[in-house]
């Protein structure tokens, strides 16, 4: 019988959801990352971190460098879930970086599409992505051996109440659900001034949170800082 402790809890793999408007600078957070990382890419401008020299898989070509339709792309990001099971990823790998669930969300929506082509199974098809889209982003989250940092983009919604907030961009109620799906929940943003931060703190505008209790409201834009005061200096020295 294993029997664990609490006081271990953050101290291994760390699972994040980024969420911030289009140019803010999601995918270059994939440089600041502490430790070997593979970014999974279901759209394009990863130029930002041509200096980097980070592995990717991009699951919008095949093998072969050929474009891949929306509606196929999911079926590759499968591959690339098997692919990450296997010993080789577990021993090059520490870090995922899925960029992004805001267009991995519309590939499955295409797939969906072709599945439901009769306009009257609308309902039981949006059912079926918000079901599709919790067990995706469950699978990647629970994969054993890595830290994982989804991103989306971010978009202003409104709740029950008609209170404006800014949560992530995603099709259907999954958007308000995701987040309770990963212990750390960030909305990357520009402040006043001018500065890229990660907004780890819930607020009646922003849809944010840090289970760990260990970062500030709002935090630099740096994985390897965020990653050293969650799990210790000791793991990221």
């Amino acid at each position: 019988m294993n029997i664990t402790s609490t006081e271990n809890l953050g101290t291994q793999a760390l699972k994040i959801l980024v969420f911030g408007e289009a140019g803010v600078g999601k995918t270059t957070l994939a440089g600041t990352a502490p430790e070997p990382t593979l970014i999974i890419s279901a759209e394009a401008g990863l130029l930002s971190l041509q200096s980097k020299k980070i592995d990717v898989i991009d699951i919008t070509r095949d093998d072969k460098g050929e474009m891949i339709p929306p509606e196929k792309r999911i079926a590759r990001l499968g591959e690339v879930f098997v692919y990450l099971n296997t010993e080789e990823a577990r021993k090059k790998y520490k870090v995922l970086f899925l960029d992004s669930l805001t267009e991995i969300n519309q590939n499955l929506l295409s797939q969906l599409n072709v599945e439901y082509p009769d306009r009257k199974d609308s309902l039981p098809m949006y059912g079926d992505l918000a079901k599709k889209m919790r067990s995706l982003v469950k699978s990647f989250r629970d994969l054993p051996f890595y830290s994982v940092v989804m991103t989306a983009l971010s978009e202003i919604d409104k709740d029950e109440n008609g209170v404006r907030y800014i949560g992530p961009q995603l099709v259907g109620k999954f958007s308000t659900q995701v987040g309770a799906m990963f212990d750390e929940c960030f909305y990357l943003h520009v402040d006043k001034d001018g500065k890229r931060v990660l907004v780890t703190e819930k607020s009646d505008r922003v849809l944010a949170k840090d289970r760990s209790g260990k970062l500030l409201p709002a935090e630099p834009a740096d994985l390897k800082q965020i990653f050293k005061k969650i799990q210790g200096e000791k793991k990221n020295a």
